[in-house]
């Protein structure tokens, strides 16, 4: 508990900080880059390595800022374990069948074969902290800070991400009873259990507090790179600090800005943003978890923002829609001969905490944002796919200068 109120007491001082603030008039709506959170999900094996976002600035800031994001996510598949075939006489007869019948085709008990065990439960919690640190007008470093808490989701710490609340809106308003089986078992308890195929073990449980680990990010911002956008390419080094993974991940993107000039004061911010990952590139300990085998993880995101001030022209109101794809965890290839296996209890998802970690991972985050001297940002984001990010995410963010 006492982590838990340590988590949310920080914050609320923040927030407050924030809503306190005196209202800078001189704040230009035309000069306005796109207010971004944080929006990379927590998802629950993503949280424990550096995934990279788009980087939507025309330029670097020109203060040392700071970023506190709030993050609530609540994750679910049912245990589950599944086997890969060493053998490739064996993988290439339990290919012709079809995922779901593979294991009435062998005998798992005495198959030569590794292993994947997964079962995720709970309301992850995230506290990100992000400094901007600007070099020059052409370059800027980003540092930050990645913590995660995993709770059951009661009331008042979860409203929205709580598995009350999901399997009412099932219930009532869209999906229907119990679409996933969550029902079946105990609702608002916080298990993560995961175990590799080199029979490593994972178990995050209720109440759980993990340093992640840092982030170190180089961006440079080139002029007129292309005539009428906005550009910027980053570098980056990720420290992985938790328990179950020790190691030192690197990745690189590019992101393309339009702005759109609109009569009124007002404007359409759009961007794109591309890039990729190398986890584990130097590893601390030879018995990290093993979150991924693909050699690298990339992701595409693109952001529409819309910016227009207010009657008395003291604040800038944002809307913005945000849709982020990551590839698979794990090579797709190995989702032709591996052999899940029912456990018994579940059947309308029972697959899922395997299944997905060979599918591309996407989702939607809807944002409004609110500038004075700070920027203040909530949102909701939505795993339409089910992809193992959370049913569903919410957030708030702060951003402000030193």
């Amino acid at each position: 508990m006492s982590h838990k109120f340590t988590f949310f007491a920080f914050f609320t001082l923040i927030a407050f900080k924030c809503f306190s603030q005196k209202i800078d008039n001189t704040l230009a709506v035309l000069d306005k880059d796109i207010s971004k959170p944080s929006i990379v999900s927590t998802h629950p094996y993503g949280i424990l390595f550096s995934r990279w976002q788009g980087n939507f600035q025309t330029k670097p800031l020109g203060q040392h800022n700071l970023d506190i994001n709030l993050e609530s996510g609540n994750v679910w598949s049912p245990p589950v374990t599944a086997y890969l075939p060493n053998n490739p006489e064996v993988r290439e007869f339990v290919s012709q069948f079809e995922w779901h019948a593979r294991e009435f085709s062998v005998d798992v008990n005495e198959l030569d074969a590794q292993s994947l065990e997964v079962q995720n439960d709970g309301v992850i919690k995230g506290l990100r902290l992000n400094l901007n640190i600007p070099i020059n007008s052409k370059n800027e470093l980003k540092v930050g800070l990645r913590s995660f808490l995993l709770t059951g989701g009661k009331f008042p710490f979860s409203i929205i991400t709580s598995d009350d609340t999901i399997e009412y809106f099932h219930s009532n308003i869209a999906g229907g009873e119990d679409p996933f089986d969550r029902q079946l078992y105990p609702l608002n308890r916080g298990l993560i259990r995961y175990k590799d195929r080199n029979d490593n073990e994972m178990i995050i449980e209720n109440g759980d507090f993990i340093l992640s680990g840092f982030e170190f990010s180089y961006y440079r911002y080139p002029e007129n790179f292309i005539k009428g956008f906005g550009f910027n390419y980053g570098t980056h080094i990720g420290v992985n600090t938790s328990q179950f993974n020790k190691s030192v991940d690197i990745g690189a993107s590019a992101n393309l800005i339009k702005k759109f000039l609109l009569k009124n004061e007002k404007t359409i911010n759009a961007g794109l943003s591309l890039g990729s990952t190398k986890n584990n590139l130097i590893e601390f300990n030879s018995d990290n978890m093993d979150f991924s085998n693909n050699a690298f993880i990339g992701f595409l995101e693109s952001i529409v923002e819309f910016n227009f001030l207010s009657k008395n022209k003291q604040t800038i109101h944002s809307i913005g829609a945000d849709f982020y794809l990551q590839t698979s965890l794990n090579k797709k290839s190995e989702f032709d001969y591996i052999i899940p296996t029912k456990n018994g209890t579940s059947f309308k998802s029972w697959n899922s905490g395997i299944s997905n970690l060979y599918r591309n991972n996407n989702y939607w985050t809807l944002m409004y944002s609110f500038t004075r001297k700070m920027t203040t940002t909530f949102y909701i984001q939505q795993d339409f796919t089910v992809s193992n990010n959370p049913d569903i995410q919410t957030g708030v963010r702060v951003s402000f200068n030193l």
